[in-house]
């Protein structure tokens, strides 16, 4: 059974709050218990106290032992107090005693009091404790008085009226404080998981081929802002090359159809007698075969090269020296434009696929003669430190349009002014560029104003 990020997160929200409420409560508990312990113990002291002082004063205005009368008042007050009052003289003999008085009030006292305690401590281990005190008239000791209670400590009616209403408090809190949690945690979980729920979404309208709505919801959480801006450029990679795809079938469909209407309408006007098999027909047919065996060479090369297990043969080799030995295969094409190729910078050791990189420079430098016009520049400058090796080859061609840029480098992309019978190509060049450049670990980039040239930036890590 799986169960939702949202219940996950509320549940969690929920026992995190409930420990940390009733950690509090406990503990508040426990000092509010021994604190109240603490003030019961004092005042039965203080009440034991004062029981004694009017003892005391009862004898020093008798002059002696006081009349039964008085005694029974103060035996009363001290029973209503939680005490069983005796009195003995200097012998040790009892004179007076509550409990002889009124035994039963007196039992009745001891049993409601440990009632009490068994009520609020189940487990409470009380005993009847005695408390003596001295009767004095100056120097003089008349007697001893004797209180009796349930010890160490007890407590009366009203303190146990109060710690029950501190319990049902606590209750009350603790009930109050599992409600807040489970409404925090579920309006926690709710903003947190509303992102999620909408990246779903999307990513369900990406399954189906939609791309073109964004997630448009602000969060603050780091990952989830993360996740949405990575799912957004997600779907507007996928648009792009969902357009591409399009646009890959369609140019496939355009380079292919025309050589082979071209070959069909030959052949059939030779079959049919129209044309005279001619050489130079022949030759003529031969053109477009092997224009398509280009092609379809330049897309096994690309599929080669992108291979995710593509092995670099690398070595150490002077990338001055191979940019030299390369341009000198396009003089014939430099001179034909009139095109001047200056090579800038200094010999730089480079560790790499010296035959990729050869590929890489054939297709820039033919990219850069293609279209540049006549009479146009070519610089090919090398700038070398201690992490990189750059390469930049620029030209003063025809330039490219702004938005076209992050295109340049998809599988059969052509800008429109390369469509013209005089430049067009095949759209792989800068593909295969970009997956070579990729494999060694480096970066291709480039800048482009129209009308004026462009500008091809290629970093390889010094990997030596």
């Amino acid at each position: 059974m799986k169960i939702s990020l949202k219940v996950k997160l509320t549940i969690s929200y929920v026992l995190i709050s409930l420990f940390l409420v009733f950690s509090l409560l406990f503990a508040a508990r426990y000092m509010i218990n021994n604190q109240f312990e603490y003030y019961v113990k004092k005042n039965q002291n203080e009440n034991a106290r004062l029981i004694s002082e009017q003892v005391v004063k009862a004898f020093k205005q008798a002059e002696g032992i006081p009349s039964n009368e008085t005694l029974i008042n103060i035996g009363d007050m001290a029973l209503e107090k939680g005490f069983i009052l005796r009195i003995y003289n200097t012998s040790g003999n009892m004179i007076w005693c509550m409990d002889l008085v009124d035994n039963a009030s007196c039992g009745t006292m001891l049993h409601n009091i440990e009632n009490n305690m068994k009520s609020i401590y189940p487990n409470f281990d009380g005993k009847y404790v005695e408390t003596n005190f001295l009767i004095k008239d100056s120097e003089t000791v008349l007697g001893t008085i004797n209180l009796g209670h349930y010890g160490p400590f007890y407590f009366g009616d009203s303190e146990v009226q109060f710690l029950k209403i501190m319990n049902q408090v606590f209750l009350f809190g603790a009930i109050a404080a599992l409600f807040i949690a489970i409404c925090l945690g579920f309006l926690m979980a709710s903003r947190i998981t509303r992102p999620i729920h909408r990246i779903i979404d999307q990513t369900h309208e990406m399954e189906q081929g939609k791309y073109k709505h964004l997630i448009d919801i602000s969060t603050n959480t780091l990952e989830l802002s993360t996740m949405i801006q990575s799912v957004n450029s997600l779907a507007t990679t996928l648009e792009r090359q969902s357009i591409i795809r399009k646009n890959l079938a369609r140019n496939y469909a355009h380079e292919i159809r025309t050589p082979l209407a071209s070959l069909r309408s030959n052949l059939e006007a030779m079959i049919d007698g129209i044309w005279e098999p001619t050489k130079e027909r022949l030759e003529s047919c031969n053109e477009e075969i092997l224009r398509l065996t280009r092609m379809i060479g330049d897309i096994d090369k690309l599929v080669a090269i992108e291979d995710e297990n593509l092995i670099l043969t690398k070595e150490k080799f002077d990338l001055l020296e191979l940019i030299h030995q390369i341009t000198m295969n396009f003089d014939s094409l430099l001179l034909e434009k009139k095109i001047d190729l200056i090579i800038l910078g200094k010999s730089s050791m480079i560790y790499a696929d010296k035959d990729k990189i050869g590929q890489v420079l054939i297709n820039l430098i033919s990219n850069g003669i293609k279209y540049s016009n006549d009479y146009g520049k070519i610089i090919i400058q090398i700038n070398q430190d201690k992490e990189k090796t750059e390469l930049i080859i620029e030209d003063t061609g025809i330039g490219m349009a702004q938005e076209e840029l992050p295109l340049i480098f998809e599988h059969l992309y052509r800008t429109d002014k390369s469509r013209s019978s005089s430049t067009g190509g095949s759209g792989i060049g800068l593909a295969v560029v970009k997956a070579i450049i990729d494999a060694h670990n480096g970066k291709i980039s480039v800048t482009s104003v129209l009308g004026k040239g462009s500008t091809f930036l290629v970093s390889l890590p010094n990997n030596f």
